[in-house]
């Protein structure tokens, strides 16, 4: 029954509810939409604090609700710019941070961030989610690569590169200006502040004068480096095109630049028949800014050259007898050149006319202790007379060139059948002619190239060479012409000196040492004898004589004072034959050392006699009768 009844109530209230509605429907009473849309809502879910300072590389996340229906997309905004339609939900910004407040390292800027829903019935969020903060940056940095620094030429390029701690170089500016003499101030000459990254290379001129060249970075975050890199340098119009330097076997290094060579350059440099030249030559235009991008070269012939080459940079040739000419260009990337010549004549060397004395010498000849001039001469001319070719002499001071001594040139030479060369410690012309920077012909060198017999004795004369201090080693490695000369020609291998200290408490040290040459098993088989100093005998006590050194004690004994600064040698990987030996005072370091080493080549050239103190000191009777001996070996022959 309580069933059935309800079922009764449940239909009687339908049909009430359809009346009811029924009459609703004809009623002019509106009571609006029963059912209004619910604006969406928005959060940031992830974003920098309000107020804070955050990196311009910025992240946010928002979301969106609707009660009522779905987010179709949002509205972002920064700062006052326009509203933008997104569909995500976060995203990374790099947001500016150059403008107002930027000092050397950082860079500040203030940015505001909104974002509104939008629902699927185009409804917005009225009250958008918005946050301010300050974004920084750290400036970038900017570093010269390339460019002029001093005074250059009037062509000059510079190369840059950036570097951002924090981010990515995305531009470069820079200026150049120009100092004015007259207004006594910097004026700006070009500018360009809207570079990209890619372009970090400028070439600017011809310019002439004192100028200053700024570049700075620019980051991602609009930062521009407020440190910019500078040079300040002068363009001198004289100084056009790459440096160039030729290298030479026989001429050292000689430096030209840009299109006009020197006039010296124009005088030919006399060499002897038979060298064989190498030259090898590179340029730069490092200096300022530029790059060398090919070379050619010609040898006499100009009428026609090759074509411009990164790889033509040696020529080798044996020249003939006559006058040559060597022509190098380099050209850089704005097409300005330096040319270059090596101007010489080939002459032949006889060998053959006359024994050449060279008198190498210091001025030291006005004091007691020094022989003169005219002493040196007569002890030469004795120890030379009977020979069949005739002495002449060369005196460096008396060959000047712009108030330097010179040592004989190859005209002087090319007639020497030997050169007999004495050498003092100080002033010696061996120094100038084996400088390691000389860009002349070393005439000595090339004379014994070409079969040139040598005596070389004096004081210190491998450190006048070779410019190293005692003890001094040559190896087999050296390559320069002073190794190679004292290597290959001389054939020493190692030198020391006995100094000049005469204090006998330290016996090991006393320089004063020498006294006495005496023969060597080799020497004694070449018929050499026995050679003390002229004033101390073999028996040790002093006589009058050339060298004036000796001590008077209050007991009217005289004590033995030998030569001082003597040179031991040893011959190079049993090249050469030591011939004499030391025979020596106190410092018995340098008893029974070799003092000379001979080398014979097995004829008349090329042969070489090293001595390693001053001859004109020895005894008359033994000096000669070993250079009689040594000279006969030489192929020096004696009248009848």
């Amino acid at each position: 029954m309580t069933v059935t009844r309800t079922k009764h109530w449940i239909a009687a209230g339908l049909a009430v509810l359809l009346v009811l509605g029924a009459m609703g429907g004809c009623s002019k009473f509106d009571a609006g939409d029963p059912n209004p849309n619910i604006k969406p809502e928005t959060t940031l879910s992830f974003s920098p604090a309000a107020g804070d300072t955050s990196n311009y590389r910025v992240r946010m996340n928002w979301f969106g609700w609707d009660p009522d229906g779905e987010i179709a997309y949002y509205w972002t905004k920064w700062d006052t710019f326009e509203w933008r339609r997104v569909v995500n939900t976060d995203s990374v910004f790099l947001v500016s941070a150059s403008a107002d407040t930027v000092d050397e390292s950082f860079g500040y800027e203030y940015h505001s961030f909104s974002v509104k829903a939008v629902d699927n019935d185009n409804e917005e969020d009225p009250t958008p989610e918005t946050v301010a903060f300050t974004a920084f940056t750290i400036v970038p940095d900017t570093e010269i690569i390339r460019g002029p620094n001093g005074v250059t030429g009037p062509m000059v390029t510079f190369e840059w590169a950036g570097s951002d701690r924090d981010g990515v170089i995305v531009g470069y500016g820079y200026r150049l200006y120009k100092w004015e003499q007259s207004t006594s101030e910097w004026v700006q000459v070009t500018s360009q502040t809207d570079l990209d990254a890619e372009t970090v290379v400028a070439n600017f001129g011809p310019i002439e004068g004192l100028h200053r060249f700024e570049v700075w970075s620019i980051d991602d975050a609009g930062a521009a480096d407020q440190t910019p890199a500078s040079r300040e340098f002068t363009c001198n119009p004289e100084l056009a095109g790459p440096k160039l330097f030729i290298l030479s076997n026989v001429f050292g290094i000689r430096t030209y630049r840009g299109p006009v060579w020197n006039d010296v350059y124009n005088v030919p440099t006399p060499i002897f028949a038979g060298e064989r030249l190498a030259f090898e030559w590179i340029a730069t235009a490092e200096s300022y800014g530029g790059q060398v991008v090919g070379y050619r070269h010609a040898y006499d012939d100009t009428s026609s050259w090759p074509s411009w080459s990164a790889f033509d940079t040696e020529f080798s040739v044996v020249p003939e007898l006559g006058r040559h000419s060597l022509y190098v260009n380099a050209l850089d990337n704005a097409n300005v050149r330096t040319r270059a010549r090596v101007y010489f004549d080939v002459v032949e060397a006889t060998l053959d006319e006359y024994i050449l004395v060279v008198d190498d010498w210091d001025s030291k000849e006005g004091t007691p202790n020094w022989p003169t001039d005219e002493e040196r001469n007569a002890f030469w001319n004795t120890l030379l007379a009977g020979y069949k070719h005739i002495r002449v002499e060369w005196q460096p001071d008396q060959h000047q060139i712009g108030g330097v001594d010179q040592a004989p040139d190859v005209d002087a030479l090319r007639g020497a059948s030997t050169v007999i060369w004495y050498a003092d410690q100080e002033y010696s012309v061996l120094n100038a002619l084996f400088n390691p920077f000389s860009s002349s012909y070393n005439s000595l060198a090339g004379y014994m190239r070409v079969g040139g017999n040598l005596v070389l004795s004096g004081q210190e004369c491998l450190k006048q060479i070779l410019y190293e201090n005692y003890p001094m080693t040559v190896e087999p490695a050296d390559t320069t012409e002073a190794a190679r000369f004292v290597r290959d020609y001389l054939h020493i291998g190692s030198a020391d000196y006995s100094g000049y200290e005469a204090n006998k408490t330290a016996p090991w040290n006393y320089g004063y040492c020498f006294y006495g040459d005496n023969p060597t098993s080799s020497g004694e088989a070449f018929g050499l004898v026995d050679a003390y100093i002229d004033s101390v005998g073999p028996s040790g006590w002093p006589e009058r004589g050339k060298w004036p050194f000796y001590v008077y004690t209050i007991n009217s004994n005289y004590t033995r004072c030998g030569l001082p600064g003597v040179e031991t040698v040893t011959a190079y990987q049993g090249t050469g034959l030591e011939v004499l030996e030391m025979d020596s005072f106190l410092n018995m370091n340098f008893e029974g050392v070799p003092s000379s080493v001979l080398y014979l080549s097995g004829d008349n050239h090329a042969n070489t006699w090293y001595i390693g103190h001053p001859v004109y000191y020895i005894q008359d009777g033994p000096v000669r009768n070993n250079f009689d001996k040594v000279l006969a070996l030489f192929g020096e022959e004696k009248l009848e």
